[in-house]
């Protein structure tokens, strides 16, 4: 039986007053992975993985978003500001070495921006189940007709999408449990099986609870982000990258996955059959395998 997962929350207080949260996993010692969570979520999704990190001598650091889990909204929140908070708690925290760089669902945008804006600091990348750069236009042109629509209730009808997340943010809050099993209802048929593994039913209702705090502002300031216009080029990522994915994500479908695998100079797609969004749950352990392999 696998140990329990010993998981320390952690505040770091930025130059502007904020406070970033984080959860980190293992020994603080030992070189960090950086996990970028998903869209409407937080830093506690990391599966349990306690005694693979001491076998491989990793550490991961999550850091939530702003308005998340443990970090202060931040209404002036940008794919760029978010990367540098990232770096000054990384520096704060005395964190050892190269750094690996995971994100997935929308934290995958999230982990591009920080191996593109600080590529000496980036010595892996892993991208998973991930969405693409909303703000770049060459990738709008890729993506299917419903996030174009999500991008275009972003740019032109915000006010909408802010009142309706502060309703969800208290049906979080208030019935966790049915939220989870109605979120998990709308997606495909792979998603749909992770009702029936209860850990990790457990571990993406938690994080979204967490994710949805503060009446869902960090929700809302998240979305905004990822749908502006980065300023950064995505072949400015030196560090390996593997893009893992699933043949059967219904989130964010594997036939717009060239615009990355084209761009970014030394990535390679890894499919995996039958796998859904969710797929890092299952293959956790060779995620964090291949992080320490590229980390040599």
């Amino acid at each position: 039986m696998p140990a329990p997962t010993t998981a320390q929350p952690l505040t770091v207080p930025l130059p502007d007053g904020r406070q970033l949260g984080l959860t980190r996993y293992g020994n603080p010692a030992h070189p960090a992975v950086i996990f970028h969570h998903g869209y409407a979520s937080s830093g506690i999704a990391v599966p349990e993985c306690t005694a693979e990190l001491a076998r491989l001598g990793l550490q991961i650091m999550a850091p939530d978003r702003p308005g998340s889990g443990l970090s202060d909204v931040d209404e002036n929140l940008t794919l760029e500001s978010f990367a540098a908070d990232v770096l000054y708690a990384v520096d704060a925290l005395q964190i050892p070495g190269p750094l690996a760089v995971a994100g997935w669902s929308g934290g995958g945008v999230h982990a591009l921006a920080l191996a593109a804006l600080y590529p000496e600091r980036v010595a892996t990348v892993q991208l998973l189940s991930t969405a693409l750069p909303f703000g770049d236009e060459e990738a709008y042109a890729e993506l299917h007709l419903r996030w174009k629509a999500a991008r275009f209730v972003n740019d032109y009808l915000p006010i909408l999408g802010k009142v309706a997340l502060v309703e969800l943010s208290a049906q979080w809050q208030q019935k966790p449990d049915k939220m989870i099993d109605s979120l998990l209802g709308l997606l495909g048929p792979t998603e749909q099986a992770v009702k029936d593994q209860p850990a990790h039913r457990a571990l993406l209702r938690d994080a979204a609870v967490h994710g949805f705090a503060n009446q869902g502002q960090g929700v809302y300031f998240d979305g905004r982000a990822l749908c502006q216009p980065p300023a950064f080029q995505l072949e400015a990522i030196q560090a390996s990258t593997t893009i893992w994915h699933g043949t059967e994500d219904s989130v964010w479908p594997p036939d717009n996955l060239d615009f990355l695998a084209e761009n970014i100079p030394e990535a390679r797609l890894q499919l995996l059959p039958g796998e859904g969004h969710m797929l890092y749950l299952n293959h956790w352990e060779a995620i964090l395998q291949r992080v320490r392999a590229e980390m040599k």
